[in-house]
């Protein structure tokens, strides 16, 4: 009798040390796989602490590199203007001028855009007229619209909002830009402001075009840093887009709309420039 007491115990404890030994093991393991996970993730960070710090290097030399390119360009903007007004009597060698003058604006451009990269946008906010930097920004990409692109423009009011005007400007030169590369063939633009009425007032600008749009598969990358379905595009143009709106605390997407085309639907808070004249 005593000896079957014996044996059922030794069994007890044997099935339960068998138990804590599994449950140990399970433990173990779950603690090994965490500090995998937990070295992945390190590495990770490391990995992308060193990606950083050399996208700052690079954006660090472009921004000298680019400051070193501007003086000149300048100095070439203001000769080529110069040749275009001497040359008026002769349209051909006019034309060549004025290809010239367009060839410096994109490097200007694709330098201003290096710029704001390299540093990030430091938004100066003082009364803008969006209108108005929309207008401007027109005429500033007069020469790379081709002939056979409308532009068509729709304004709800004169909407005064708080802003930096030199990085709005910027903003609807990069989309125009992106624009009239999508519809070499010829196509239409329209660009359309309204003011939307709510608990938080907001300015909604909507820029479209006629070109073969984005690919879906595209559709959550095109604001991404150096991404770009051109062959020669930087992938710049849009990620300045996108962080300077973003600096404004406003909104941008980019949508498929029915039919062909691309738009970006832009939303900025209609803070008011002064009192009482946020817009009219």
């Amino acid at each position: 009798m005593a000896f079957n007491l014996q044996a059922e115990f030794l069994s007890d404890a044997f099935m339960t040390f068998r138990q804590a030994s599994i449950k140990l093991e399970q433990q173990y393991s779950q603690l090994e796989q965490r500090v995998q996970d937990l070295t992945n993730e390190l590495n990770e960070k490391n990995k992308a602490m060193e990606r950083n710090r050399r996208l700052a290097a690079m954006g660090e030399m472009a921004a000298k590199i680019a400051h070193e390119i501007r003086n000149p360009l300048a100095s070439m903007n203001i000769f080529a203007r110069l040749l275009e007004r001497e040359l008026s009597g002769d349209d051909d060698k006019k034309n060549l001028a004025a290809h010239i003058t367009n060839g410096i604006k994109t490097l200007d451009n694709l330098l201003s855009n290096m710029l704001l990269f390299a540093a990030s946008p430091q938004v100066v906010k003082r009364p803008v007229d969006v209108r108005q930097v929309i207008e401007d920004s027109i005429q500033m990409t007069k020469g790379h619209n081709s002939e056979t692109i409308g532009i068509a423009t729709e304004y709800d009011g004169t909407a005064a909002i708080m802003g930096d005007e030199g990085l709005l400007r910027q903003v609807f030169v990069n989309l125009l830009l992106n624009s009239f590369d999508a519809m070499k063939q010829g196509g239409g633009l329209s660009i359309k402001t309204r003011i939307v009425h709510g608990a938080d007032e907001c300015l909604e600008i909507i820029v479209k075009d006629t070109g073969p749009g984005i690919p879906q598969e595209f559709m959550d990358r095109v604001f991404d840093p150096f991404f770009s379905t051109k062959e020669r595009g930087t992938g710049l143009g849009l990620a300045i887009v996108s962080s300077v709106i973003t600096a404004h605390g406003g909104s941008i997407d980019a949508v498929r709309p029915a039919g062909a085309g691309a738009e970006f639907r832009i939303v900025l808070p209609l803070e008011a420039a002064m009192p009482g004249h946020g817009y009219v």
